[in-house]
């Protein structure tokens, strides 16, 4: 009995679109129960756990395997076999929240020795569907049969390709901002503030580290899949049969598949590892770029306290420049001086009052008590300051005197010593 491959695709656009809501749990408990979805792959999704690798053996010589991925994915990345429906309406949006949105994809691998290979696909992105598409198309969808785990490093093929994407574009884009920061660091005047930038900063380096644990998340399940690689279900015909050069062929065959099977998952574990270093460079140069922008916001910040003592220093300039005048005009409009014309050629006779010297009487020592009072409250703040910054006289001299006795004696000690 020969056994036939299948991929169902179970989820759409949402990533909770496996989980049982009121309108499709029916049909959600239906599937589960249909290809016998472990428990475990359930309590996942509801304790919100984003990355899994799991393989159950059965009695019957088969097994179950499923693995969990969640990463970020450029909104751009739509390809033309996605249809309408899961396209993101926020593409139009230019915030770097819905450039990336958040996927999570699992996928659910049963096999058997009477039964058909069944992949269920929940939540896959385009490229792991086209990746599926060709795979069906191709020779190898035979071999399928012989080693199930085929069609995970086929979906792990598809991961990558948008993970990989992803990660160039956020490069793309990083690359801009940089060139925007540097511009604005090498140009002498202060034009716009480089706070936008640094916001910016910020959303781009939070989704480089959530695709870093996507990348490390792969890895991991790589790992899983190449320990159980060589896992190989025997056809119902060739078992309790005798050795015959049909069998030994089939078992060469099968021993080539499953070496092929961990050569491709090596090679995608290189390619996970070259894009892993990839977006490790790219995060030391937004680590940089974002202390260059802190450091830029910096010194705006210090830039504007410097302008109010500036312009606090032209107000005194301007009063100190019109104080006397005004001083004088205001006198001489008082009633401390009376002027009175002499004749009719304009002389006039300008006499003071009694009143002129007794402001004078008053304000000298009160503004003498002033300057006073003024000096000694500065001379209180300039000893209390050097109090908390230095230690007093007696205190370093008490210092001294204990470091010279300590340094006598251990001399003393050492001149003592036998020879």
């Amino acid at each position: 009995m020969s056994r036939i491959p299948y991929v169902v695709s179970a989820a759409g656009r949402s990533s909770e679109s496996y989980v049982p809501r009121r309108e499709t749990k029916g049909l959600m408990v239906e599937l589960f129960h249909k290809f016998g979805i472990q428990h475990d792959f359930t309590a996942e999704r509801v304790r919100s756990i984003t990355h899994s690798f799991s393989q159950r053996s059965d009695e019957n010589n088969g097994f179950s395997s499923w693995f969990r991925f969640s990463y970020v994915l450029a909104a751009s990345a739509r390809t033309d076999d996605e249809s309408p429906d899961e396209e993101d309406d926020t593409t139009e949006n230019s915030t770097a929240v819905v450039k990336y949105p958040q996927r999570e994809s699992a996928f659910f691998l049963q096999a058997s020795t009477d039964a058909s290979v069944t992949l269920v696909c929940f939540g896959a992105g385009p490229r792991v569907k086209r990746r599926m598409y060709d795979m069906m198309k191709s020779r190898g969808w035979t071999d399928v049969a012989t080693n199930p785990q085929i069609l995970f490093d086929v979906a792990l093929e598809g991961l990558h390709e948008e993970v990989d994407d992803t990660a160039r574009k956020i490069e793309e884009e990083f690359e801009l901002l940089e060139k925007s920061v540097i511009q604005f660091a090498g140009s002498e005047c202060i034009i716009s503030s480089p706070r936008a930038q640094h916001e910016e900063l910020y959303l781009i380096a939070r989704h480089a580290a959530e695709l870093s644990k996507a990348l490390e998340s792969a890895l991991m399940i790589i790992e899983g899949i190449l320990m159980n690689a060589s896992v190989s279900i025997p056809s119902t015909t060739s078992i309790n049969k005798p050795p015959s050069p049909s069998n030994n062929i089939s078992s060469n065959r099968r021993s080539l598949i499953d070496l092929q099977l961990k050569e491709c998952l090596e090679y995608r574990r290189t390619l996970f590892r070259s894009t892993q270093l990839r977006l490790f460079h790219l995060q030391k140069r937004i680590e940089a770029a974002s202390a260059l922008a802190s450091n830029l916001v910096s010194q705006q910040q210090s830039a504007a306290a410097i302008q109010g003592p500036v312009s606090m220093k032209l107000i005194a300039a301007s009063i100190l420049i019109f104080l006397p005048t005004i001083t004088v005009a205001t006198i001489a409009g008082s009633g401390l001086l009376l002027s009175e014309q002499l004749d009719e050629e304009g002389s006039w006779d300008v006499s003071a009052t009694p009143l002129f010297y007794l402001l004078w009487y008053i304000s000298i020592p009160l503004t003498l008590v002033l300057v006073i009072l003024s000096l000694c409250w500065l001379w209180w703040r300039r000893g209390k300051s050097s109090k908390t910054t230095q230690p007093s006289s007696w205190l370093q001299k008490a210092m001294v005197w204990r470091r010279y006795t300590k340094e006598k004696k251990g001399h003393n000690e050492e001149s003592s010593m036998p020879v």
